[in-house]
C-alpha cells in the first residue's frame, strides 16, 4: 500500500541479476515481483547490491520474457562483458516508482517483523516469514522457546493490519494455535 508510513523500507526489490543473455548486453533476471510483467513498464530503477550499500541508478530500456526469467535491457550496457559484471546485483524501485497495490494488500516486506496477536491467545511472536503458495500466501509467526506458528493469509483469520504501530492481529480458528504452541 502506498503511503507515508514511518519505518518502511525505501526501495523494493523487484528481481535479482543471474546472468547476461547474448552478446548485446542484456540482462537475465530472476523476478521477485507477483507480477513480472511490470518489468515491461519498467523506466527508472536502482541496481542494488545484497547489503544494501550501493545502489546504483540506471535507466530500463525494455524488457522481454524467456522461460521463467525476464531480459531486460539498461541504457549503457551493450555488450556482454559489461552485463556480465552486474551479475549478483537487485533490481530495485524507489516507492514512488513501485506498482499500486489494490486495498488490504501490502508488501511483504513491509510485514515482515510485524508483531502478530491473536484475539484468543495474545502476542504469538513477529512474523518472519510469508511462504507463498498457489492457493494461498502462508504466513510464518517466530517465537522465541516456542515452534513457528503457521497460518493461512485469508480474509477471515488476518483481521487488521498497522503497519504505523507494525502490528498485526488475528483470529486462529480453533484447534490451531494447539496445534504449534503449548497451552
Amino acid at each position: 500500500m502506498m503511503n507515508e508510513t514511518k519505518n518502511l523500507r525505501d526501495i523494493l526489490h523487484i528481481g535479482r541479476i543471474i546472468g547476461a543473455h547474448g552478446l548485446k548486453g542484456e540482462l537475465k533476471i530472476l523476478p521477485l515481483t507477483d507480477d513480472p510483467k511490470r518489468f515491461l513498464s519498467l523506466e527508472d530503477c536502482l541496481l542494488v547490491t545484497d547489503d544494501e550499500t550501493d545502489r546504483v541508478p540506471a535507466h530500463a530500456q525494455g524488457a522481454r520474457f524467456f522461460n521463467d526469467q525476464v531480459l531486460l535491457t539498461l541504457k549503457g550496457v551493450s555488450d556482454r562483458t559489461a552485463a556480465e559484471k552486474l551479475k549478483g546485483y537487485l533490481v530495485s524501485v524507489t516507492r514512488e516508482h513501485a506498482v499500486a497495490l489494490p486495498p488490504d494488500t501490502w508488501f511483504i516486506c513491509d510485514l515482515l517483523g510485524c508483531e502478530v496477536f491473536d484475539r484468543r491467545h495474545g502476542h504469538l511472536g513477529q512474523l518472519k516469514d510469508i511462504q507463498s503458495g498457489t492457493a494461498q500466501d502462508v504466513y510464518v509467526v517466530a517465537q522465541a522457546g516456542q515452534k513457528d506458528l503457521l497460518f493461512p493469509a485469508r480474509k477471515t483469520i488476518l483481521k487488521t493490519v498497522d503497519l504505523d504501530a507494525r502490528r498485526i492481529e488475528v483470529d486462529l480458528p480453533d484447534g490451531l494455535f494447539e496445534i504449534y504452541r503449548e497451552v
